[in-house]
């Protein structure tokens, strides 16, 4: 063992020795398991370092420890080097990007969704995409915020990126990065009387766009609605939760709950009601964060069946703390529904699961059934003629 390798196990074992002697005793009188834990570690670290075939690189292996830590956690968690943490405090509003929402799954970085209308969206980049590189640098070390930075850059600059999808050979992308703006709300009345509504995301007043988009609906003669919040995962919970308020009669919206922050609840203004006839949701695997606010929040209240595919499943509070070295970025609260079922980490179920159209299925040349609002509109027919019959 060299001479810097055992000041550092001294080091490391003389600090741990102390405070898990100490703490040995309140985790007993507690019954908490942690001391023992870091106990543990101690022992793993002056192993490894003593007996190990080869000579140790400890910053490598103690940067290795540091983000498999973190990566227990959940996708959204991660320690940050020191370069990368002020890199993602201190990223440009002026950027360019593709338009990617990244988080981390089975190791790699995973596409939550590509934003409608972005370079992403545009070269067919969809949800649950593995991320294997970024300009040559392999995502599986790489956290989830040093991905999304690395995706980031001058407009008009350009991003290589290799996907892997399942049933596909792997995909070589150049995205060219733009400043992008919001996708904004949009409606129409179909061939059957339904209305629909897309909302890609969720910047601020956007409700007040979707209030006039119902409006506009109900002018148009539409007396049932198919709510279509597939591969919609950005924006703001507040903004999800006045959105929400417009198919409720009050009521919990959300609830955002950790074990070391103050309960939050959200609720609906009763006032702010604006559909108040027959609806359905439209969810899929791109469905996330206020997207999926807003879906369980109609799904508890009974306004709305989700029709279509078993959501993301991330909707939560990061921290950014710095440390002596590097910083944290931590997951400190968790949405959850009116219900209480958990959002993160755990998506939500649809109602009526619909697998949509595979691309290999359509003949050449042809446009795919859109199997999912099919679904909810034969849905909403068949409550209508139930009520009628009733």
């Amino acid at each position: 063992m060299s001479p810097r390798v055992r000041l550092v196990v001294a080091f490391v074992s003389t600090g741990l020795i102390g405070y898990i002697a100490l703490g040995s005793v309140l985790g007993r009188v507690r019954g908490d398991s942690t001391y023992g834990q870091l106990a543990v570690f101690n022992e793993v670290v002056r192993i490894v370092l003593d007996a190990y075939v080869d000579p140790v690189n400890l910053d490598r292996t103690m940067a290795g420890a540091r983000l498999g830590l973190t990566e227990a956690l959940d996708g959204d968690s991660a320690y940050l080097e020191a370069d990368d943490f002020r890199a993602y405090q201190q990223s440009p509003r002026d950027d360019g990007e593709v338009g990617i929402l990244l988080s981390r799954r089975f190791s790699f970085l995973m596409v939550v969704s590509a934003r409608a209308g972005s370079p992403a969206d545009k070269a067919g980049v969809k949800p649950g995409d593995i991320i294997k590189t970024i300009d040559g640098r392999h995502s599986r070390p790489l956290p989830a915020p040093v991905g999304q930075r690395l995706l980031r850059g001058a407009p008009g600059s350009v991003v290589k990126l290799t996907l892997l999808r399942a049933g596909s050979d792997p995909i070589d992308l150049s995205l060219t990065r733009e400043r992008l703006v919001a996708a904004q709300p949009q409606s129409r009345v179909l061939e059957d009387g339904a209305g629909y509504l897309k909302v890609p995301e969720f910047p601020a007043r956007v409700a007040d766009d979707i209030r006039g988009e119902l409006a506009a609906l109900k002018r148009g003669g539409a007396r049932r609605l198919v709510l279509d919040l597939r591969d919609s995962a950005d924006g703001a919970p507040a903004e999800a939760a006045k959105v929400a308020e417009l198919f409720l009669h009050g009521g919990v919206v959300t609830r955002l709950s950790g074990n070391k922050v103050t309960e939050q609840v959200l609720t609906a203004d009763p006032s702010r009601s604006a559909w108040d006839l027959p609806m359905a949701v439209l969810v899929d695997t791109g469905t996330a964060g206020p997207a999926e606010i807003v879906a369980a929040a109609l799904l508890d209240a009974g306004r709305a069946p989700l029709v279509g595919e078993h959501t993301f499943g991330r909707a939560a509070v990061q921290k950014a703390v710095p440390l002596h070295e590097g910083g944290l970025v931590v997951t400190v609260g968790k949405y959850v529904s009116p219900k209480g079922n958990p959002i993160h980490g755990k998506g939500l179920e649809p109602t009526v699961s619909v697998e949509p159209a595979a691309e290999d299925e359509v003949p050449e040349g042809e446009t795919p059934k859109d199997l999912i609002l099919e679904k909810a509109l034969e849905v909403l027919k068949g409550e209508a003629e139930k009520k009628k019959a009733a």
